[in-house]
């Protein structure tokens, strides 16, 4: 099977992927190219929403972007002090995360090549992606035996933010996020992870929150950086 293609900014480039993950690229590719209203200058007017709206919008997504960011990092760093990295030895590199598929763009000189509606994109669908791993961090009584309370008070707080989140930028851009919802659905793009977080074997459970707290992180600064990226465009002071 060809290497799958990857949308960033405007130009194709190849990446070694097979499976669900060249479909679900393919398809996304097509859906962004079917809305008609893409801006290729990054320009605010995305949507035809007025500016004023698109400000209220990403200030909004912005300053809670930002707090689920503080909110991972101190959920990792918490773990890491219950688990120090001498127990975690085991541990020698972390497992593919289970939004890797994606491929959304890590570095801050790439997000700023894309347009609007991709970074809406990208913000929406990690964002449904992580709903699932969030929920059972924070609820499911197996899994938190194993952490503290504040890594379980931050998980509670992560979920009703990212809520807020996904609330606020589905009002203002149902026309994508329904397709990109159906798409996840069709492709069976999905955590998978639980199995490993209830195993029996303790060091099993640690490696894979350890995994997921890492990747959680990860995908959260790339929420943040869509987000203040977005926040800067429409603001008059940048």
């Amino acid at each position: 099977m060809a290497p799958a293609l990857s949308f960033h900014g405007h130009q194709w480039t190849y990446n070694p992927v097979r499976g669900p993950c060249l479909v679900l690229l393919l398809v996304l590719s097509n859906l962004l190219l079917c809305q008609g209203n893409v801006c290729p200058s990054c320009g605010p007017d995305i949507f035809g929403i007025p500016l004023k709206f698109l400000r209220q919008t990403f200030s909004r997504v912005s300053s809670l972007s930002h707090d689920m960011g503080n909110l991972t990092t101190i959920m990792l760093n918490q773990f890491e002090e219950k688990y120090p990295q001498s127990k975690l030895e085991y541990i020698n590199t972390i497992n593919d995360c289970h939004t890797s598929c994606l491929h959304a763009p890590e570095e801050r000189e790439m997000a700023e090549e894309m347009n609007n509606e991709d970074l809406t994109k990208w913000i929406l669908m990690l964002q449904y992606l992580w709903t699932t791993p969030l929920f059972d961090l924070g609820t499911d009584h197996r899994i938190k035996k194993d952490l503290s309370d504040t890594i379980i008070s931050s998980a509670l707080k992560n979920i009703k933010k990212s809520h807020r989140l996904q609330r606020i930028l589905e009002r203002r851009f149902s026309q994508i996020i329904v397709p990109v919802r159906r798409i996840l659905s069709e492709v069976r793009m999905y955590w998978s992870g639980y199995g490993s977080l209830v195993s029996r074997d303790e060091d099993v459970r640690h490696s894979a929150l350890y995994n997921l707290f890492k990747c959680l992180r990860r995908d959260s600064r790339k929420v943040d950086m869509y987000s203040k990226i977005l926040a800067c465009r429409i603001s008059d002071e940048c």
